[in-house]
């Protein structure tokens, strides 16, 4: 995955498949000021959830389209590959378990993981795994999506729209406060029950059509204000709160979905 163009061999020449380090997390422990991809090659979830599938080919796509990109991050910044988690046959609970060492061993080394999907079944594994990484401190979630994402699990098995439910299940559990902002959020994606379990639980919902430039310095205060109150942010962004054009290979197209252009950017980037 990681060739491509070669300018030449000063920073100033190079593209990100000349300076990404590939690791190994059996073997390799630290990560100070890294930036760690980790692959999660797995579309159970979605097949579970009757959806299209093919997302497991997502983290291929994803590093071949940015190989080529100009590197332009700050030289005390180091881009670390360490492979991809697939799960074996349908046991997507035992692929999550694995990604959320994988997620949990970058943090505790000093790193910041960048999972690729993958269906979002990819959720609950790497927020697990920031729980485990981290030491002590509320985790607050802030969701790119169409969908809520929120669903009961079917007969205990969780699926690509059951993520931010088990979460929830296991903050009701261990007492901890469930800290949910979603973003791109469309009534036509979510029946009616979803959305009033949301509420109940107090989610944050910003809408779809919300996201535009008369509401921008709004929603980043909604997200100035949801951050600050949480110790750690988990950020987890779903294709399919893009517009269909934008985001065409999604198991669920949203022809009205989000735009990425500046006004996204701009709130992505607060």
């Amino acid at each position: 995955n990681w060739c491509g163009r070669m300018d030449g061999l000063e920073r100033e020449e190079m593209r990100w498949h000349q300076v990404v380090q590939l690791v190994d997390l059996r073997k390799d422990t630290f990560f100070t000021n890294a930036v760690v991809i980790v692959g999660f090659c797995c579309d159970i979830g979605v097949q579970r959830n009757l959806g299209r599938i093919g997302a497991k080919d997502g983290p291929s796509s994803l590093r071949k389209i940015v190989a080529n990109l100009p590197v332009y991050f700050s030289n005390n910044i180091v881009v670390m590959d360490a492979g991809d988690i697939g799960c074996n046959g349908d046991d997507l609970e035992q692929a999550q378990f694995v990604l959320s060492e994988a997620v949990a061993k970058i943090i505790s080394g000093g790193g910041f993981p960048i999972v690729l999907g993958g269906g979002h079944e990819v959720t609950y594994g790497h927020y697990l795994g920031i729980k485990k990484g981290i030491s002590g401190g509320s985790i607050g979630i802030i969701n790119i999506d169409a969908h809520l994402d929120i669903r009961t699990t079917v007969q205990g098995l969780g699926n690509s729209g059951t993520g931010f439910y088990q979460i929830a299940q296991d903050s009701q559990m261990k007492g901890d406060d469930f800290q949910y902002l979603a973003i791109g959020i469309q009534d036509i994606s979510n029946t009616r029950a979803l959305m009033n379990y949301a509420l109940s639980k107090d989610v944050n919902i910003i809408y779809a059509d919300e996201v535009r430039a008369d509401y921008l310095e709004r929603i980043k205060i909604i997200i100035t204000a949801f951050a600050q109150q949480v110790d750690h942010i988990y950020l987890t962004v779903d294709m399919d709160a893009f517009a269909a054009p934008y985001a065409p290979g999604v198991s669920a197209l949203a022809y009205n979905g989000i735009i990425p252009d500046h006004v996204f950017f701009a709130i992505y980037s607060t």
